[in-house]
């Protein structure tokens, strides 16, 4: 199982501007590389191609950078593509058509032949005609102008070895660092070593560290560097057959065992509920728009702080009665005490 750990580091301005130029590449290549793997989709049928000849396409990335890019934006053309597939399968099940059509639908979509124009090239015992075909394709058309393509003008970088080698820091090397990662930029010949500060929680999780990182630009322009761990799972017995879990209105989770979990759940988020209202009122008072450093930094803890404690109950509760299933309510987190904003942001 693979996990991504964010990293401190002590990246000098001059090497955050090269950092930030290569980004800038990286994303307007992985627009044009999408381009044309939408065009292959569409036209020659025959899906998405992580070994397509991309030299032609102009970039001042390296080839190097351009192949890891590629296959990049291929990973998540392809999740893309499989929630479609899904949706596809949960429209055939709502619709009223016969149990053999069902059945030729559902073939097609498992091997994507939405576009093939002639039924000869599905080998199987079914009889699948150029109607059913049209049909598939009407559906999928259908379901994928219900959702938007990922874009990829804010794709962060997801780097293997070719380009970014790391390596822990010497024992006669600076004494701050623990990692290094070697960064190949838009010069050739003059890669920049990112200074890396050691994570104690990565550390102590048994796994091996993958050669792979990840360098991310985020909304404020500030640069965050992940590394990537193979974690073993751990075998699991379940001992409780269902476990129940109702969403309260003054603790986070009720369960059928009586326990109340996040106890101070919406304490906190009166907190942070009257520090964005009180924010967003001043600026709109002032006649500033909204969204600004301190609102983004604001809706981030809040994120993070209930996704952090969402785990921390599930996690507590697997602890406790080793569930095989968890049973939860409809969840609506709609709550009489916080504004209308707060109620939206946690929808």
């Amino acid at each position: 199982m693979l996990r991504t750990y964010q990293f401190q580091h002590g990246i000098n301005k001059g090497k955050q501007g090269k950092i930030r130029s290569v980004i800038k590449a990286y994303r307007l290549t992985a627009q044009s590389i999408a381009c044309r793997q939408w065009r292959l989709f569409f036209e020659n049928k025959s899906g998405f191609d992580k070994d397509l000849d991309i030299k032609y396409i102009l970039s001042s990335l390296s080839g190097r950078y351009k192949q890891t890019c590629q296959y990049q934006v291929i990973g998540i053309l392809n999740s893309f593509i499989s929630n479609r597939q899904n949706d596809f399968v949960q429209t055939v099940y709502r619709s009223n058509l016969n149990d053999i059509i069902r059945q030729k639908l559902f073939y097609i979509n498992y091997h994507g032949f939405w576009y093939s124009n002639t039924a000869s090239v599905i080998k199987t015992r079914l009889e699948i005609d150029v109607e059913t075909l049209k049909l598939a394709r009407r559906i999928f058309n259908h379901i994928l102008k219900r959702h938007r393509r990922p874009s990829m003008k804010h794709i962060n970088m997801a780097l293997d070895n070719k380009v970014a080698v790391i390596s822990e820091a010497r024992p006669d090397g600076a004494r701050s660092f623990d990692y290094w990662v070697r960064l190949s930029t838009l010069e050739k010949g003059y890669p920049v070593m990112l200074p890396v500060i050691g994570n104690p929680y990565y550390e102590n999780i048994k796994g091996t560290r993958r050669s792979f990182c990840q360098i991310n630009l985020t909304e404020d322009d500030e640069i965050t560097v992940l590394f990537i761990k193979d974690v073993p799972r751990l075998e699991y017995i379940p001992i409780t057959p269902k476990f129940a879990l109702d969403l309260g209105l003054v603790y986070l989770f009720a369960s059928d065992k009586g326990d109340l979990f996040g106890r101070q759940f919406y304490e906190v988020l009166q907190r942070y509920d009257a520090l964005i209202s009180k924010l967003t009122s001043n600026r709109q008072r002032q006649g500033f728009p909204i969204r600004n450093k301190r609102y983004r930094k604001l809706i981030h803890n809040l994120r993070q702080y209930m996704k952090n404690e969402i785990n921390r109950v599930l996690n507590r509760t697997i602890e406790l009665y080793k569930p095989a299933e968890i049973v939860v309510e409809r969840l609506n987190f709609q709550n009489a005490n916080l504004s209308r904003r707060m109620n939206r942001l946690l929808s």
